[in-house]
């Protein structure tokens, strides 16, 4: 969404020296011009990207500008040739990221019309101008496909490239293929409804005026996002939102609190501030029950059951995984993670996937205020980059170093064959 943002930012923002800079012409490509605004627009695509600061040196921006000029004529040139080769891509394609593109913008600014008028110009020139950029990057992906998608390597090409770029190679940190069993700390009776309670005491409160809303997000809400700004989440649509949440909040009419609602992360008081549309602007007061030492021994022996379920093959950890897990990824691939990289996961788990005996069942572990149950499968040593230990990642490499060459070359033949003048 970051670029999205950044791409309406960057066409809103030179709309007002549009009138100037749309004769500058910065280059031709046979009958097409690039101009300098979308130079510059790359240009500021580049300097987001590579996180350049405003104030950065005019070398800095120049070699940007340079950069952005070159990217924009070989797009060009791929663009020419589809033109030729009559390379198509469907609308229905262009139509779906079209519409994922301004769904973004409507959950950045309340809707497009608001975007639009935030910034001055006509909704309909938004939509045209992403229109536009989706329909050139899917083709130029298309080309680029059609070109280049057929490429392979041998072996002797991996070893060769090994070879030349080995010393180039950071070190890797190791890598663990494992599967994992989660079990959140299941709370004592009695713990939800004490936590309910108080919720509610907060929302009498809010009603009878002792406290306004945002003053209550602020002094209870245990969401650290929100709470500062009073518990203020924005506007957002459909599928921004867990979905008791959701429910709730669009049950809801502008300026009306719900009841209590209960979600995975806690217990909530939700207050519709806004509707424009299918946009909510939602604030709410979260609430998260605190496991003690009997609810986190209580959950360890739920899971040493299962454990011991798994050792006598009764179960498969797999299975498990399918039955309890609140998380969809993890759920369908059964709890098989794959290599993973250490550094990605919590260091307070380390020692476990680093020492633990291949293929055996952990004991119960804490971390991240769950417990685990984990089977390590495979482990791939950190250190230098080998062809035994990190073949797959060299042969990807090599294959895409080898893409990216024939590409150059191909563009260089291209662009020596068409009509290309840079002013």
């Amino acid at each position: 969404m970051r670029i999205v943002v950044v791409l309406l930012s960057v066409l809103l923002t030179l709309n007002a020296s549009a009138q100037q800079l749309v004769d500058g012409v910065a280059a031709i490509v046979g009958e097409k011009a690039i101009l300098y605004s979308e130079v510059d627009q790359v240009t500021q695509l580049f300097a987001v990207q590579a996180k350049i600061p405003s104030y950065a040196s005019q070398d800095v921006i120049q070699q940007l500008r340079t950069r952005a000029l070159e990217e924009l004529l070989n797009q060009q040139v791929l663009l020419e040739y589809a033109r030729q080769e009559t390379i198509m891509v469907e609308d229905r394609n262009v139509e779906m990221q079209l519409e994922q593109s301004l769904t973004n913008i409507e959950m950045q600014y309340g809707s497009l019309k608001a975007a639009a008028e935030a910034f001055g110009v006509d909704r309909h020139k938004i939509k045209a101008y992403y229109e536009d950029q989706i329909r050139n990057n899917l083709l130029v992906e298309q080309v680029k496909m059609e070109l280049f998608s057929n490429i392979k390597v041998s072996r002797r090409e991996v070893e060769n490239f090994y070879s030349t770029w080995k010393d180039s190679f950071p070190d890797k940190n190791p890598q663990v293929d494992f599967s994992i069993l989660s079990m959140s700390i299941e709370l004592g009776a009695g713990k939800m409804e004490q936590l309910s309670n108080q919720l509610l005491g907060v929302k009498d409160d809010i009603l009878t005026g002792k406290i306004s809303f945002e003053d209550a997000a602020k002094q209870y809400s245990k969401d650290p996002g929100s709470a500062v700004n009073g518990g203020d989440l924005g506007f957002a649509g459909r599928g921004a939102f867990v979905k008791p949440f959701e429910a709730a909040a669009f049950a809801l009419n502008v300026g009306e609190m719900s009841g209590v609602v209960e979600t995975q992360f806690g217990l909530h008081l939700l207050k519709l501030n806004d509707r424009n549309g299918d946009q909510l602007n939602i604030s709410h007061i979260l609430l998260m029950p605190e496991a003690d030492a009997n609810d986190r021994e209580r959950t360890s022996e739920k899971l040493m059951v299962i454990r011991d379920s798994i050792l006598t093959e009764a179960t498969t950890i797999g299975d498990q995984v399918e039955m309890l897990a609140t998380d969809d990824y993890i759920r369908q691939r059964k709890g098989r993670m794959g290599l993973t990289d250490i550094s990605l996961l919590p260091e307070d788990i380390h020692d476990l996937l680093l020492n633990i005996p291949e293929d055996n069942l952990s004991m119960p572990v804490f971390s991240g205020d769950q417990y685990h149950l984990i089977i390590v499968h495979n482990r791939v040593p950190g250190g230098q980059v080998n062809l035994n230990d990190h073949w797959a990642e060299v042969e990807n490499m090599s294959l895409e170093f080898k893409k990216r060459d024939r590409y150059d070359s191909w563009i260089k033949d291209q662009r020596d064959r068409m009509y290309i003048q840079i002013k």
